[in-house]
């Protein structure tokens, strides 16, 4: 029944064909999702195809959305062009599944949410941390209460990494770390603690040439007095297959890897450990999800709201930033 159910979906157009696109072509290819490929460079795009076992493939994102055995698209080019290639799908009649950050402005989120609306299409953000399956433990632990009141969240991130292409230039990323990897640690902020009220941002001196900041130290007050914090950086020589968040409340704690591959968690008893061996990074669970909202018609989990809320909080940090001091979050 599952195969038939993602069968359901005709074909789904891979737009743009760099490193992000390759992990939503292997989620497409485990779960039976048909796929089309479009580049700009056609004959990467058809080297895309063969290495995927793609349909076919196109040198033009619109000869791609206009193709008969189309019926969704999963936007991965570069965050300037999330809003028009988005509304160019739109257009042609397609769902769209767009990576994140939703677009690098709140204003582009609301025109992208308002055309998907008109359109009566699905619209939904690749936030696959909302669907990895350590993540989605921690959720169920927090909303339980496992953990008691909420007192505070730690995500932090290091690493190094010399970016070079689209990333390096400011208008085209939208920002730095905050708006690029960061924003899912912002996502998770939220997702486990709870609205973001205030933020005081910082940001160590750049070691990395990129676009915008490459590293960020975010404190945040959340509703009910919970304090959250998020540390993302490129610029440190961390050990980023040992990273790990945490989530602390009045009765327990719990420690996530942040690769998805197990939670530590202790309330009032023994320490507990469970191992995530199936779809660590969620990316299965996320195409999953899209695929279901389109043939069922009801908004997927992480819609083109929830991206704009990720996203909104972004202006304030860098305000905070530049100013020095604590900004409120409009409610």
């Amino acid at each position: 029944m599952l195969a038939l159910k993602f069968m359901a979906l005709r074909g789904l157009v891979v737009v743009g064909c760099g490193w992000i696109a390759r992990r939503h072509a292997v989620a497409a290819r485990r779960l039976g999702v048909p796929l089309l490929v479009a580049s700009r460079d056609l004959a990467k795009a058809r080297a895309f195809a063969r290495e995927f076992g793609a349909a076919d493939a196109f040198g033009a994102y619109a000869d791609a959305a206009r193709d008969p055995r189309a019926e969704a698209a999963v936007i991965c080019t570069p965050h300037d062009r999330h809003c028009a290639d988005t509304l160019a799908a739109l257009g042609a009649g397609l769902h769209v599944l767009v990576e994140k950050p939703i677009a690098p402005t709140v204003e582009e989120a609301d025109r992208m949410i308002a055309a998907a609306r008109d359109a009566g299409r699905v619209l939904m953000v690749a936030e696959n941390f909302h669907f990895m399956p350590a993540f989605r433990h921690v959720h169920g632990l927090v909303s339980s209460g496992a953990l008691g009141g909420l007192r505070s969240l730690h995500l932090v991130a290091r690493g190094y990494r010399q970016h070079h292409g689209w990333r390096l230039a400011a208008d085209a990323a939208g920002g730095g770390v905050l708006i690029d990897g960061g924003i899912h640690y912002v996502h998770n902020l939220t997702w486990w603690g709870g609205e973001v009220r205030r933020v005081f941002a910082l940001r160590p001196p750049q070691t990395v040439k990129l676009g915008g900041e490459d590293a960020v130290e975010l404190l945040a007050e959340l509703a009910g007095g919970v304090v959250g914090f998020v540390s993302n950086s490129l610029g440190a020589l961390g050990a980023p297959r040992v990273q790990w968040s945490s989530v602390t409340g009045v009765d327990g704690t719990i420690f996530a890897d942040n690769r998805g591959r197990f939670i530590l968690s202790r309330g009032r008893g023994r320490m507990r450990l469970r191992l995530f061996r199936r779809d660590s990074r969620g990316h299965e669970a996320m195409l999953r999800e899209f695929v279901d909202a389109v043939g069922s018609g009801r908004p997927p989990e992480t819609d083109g709201q929830s991206g704009r809320r990720d996203l909104a909080g972004g202006p304030a940090a860098y305000r905070s930033g530049a100013e020095r001091r604590p900004v409120d979050l409009a409610c």
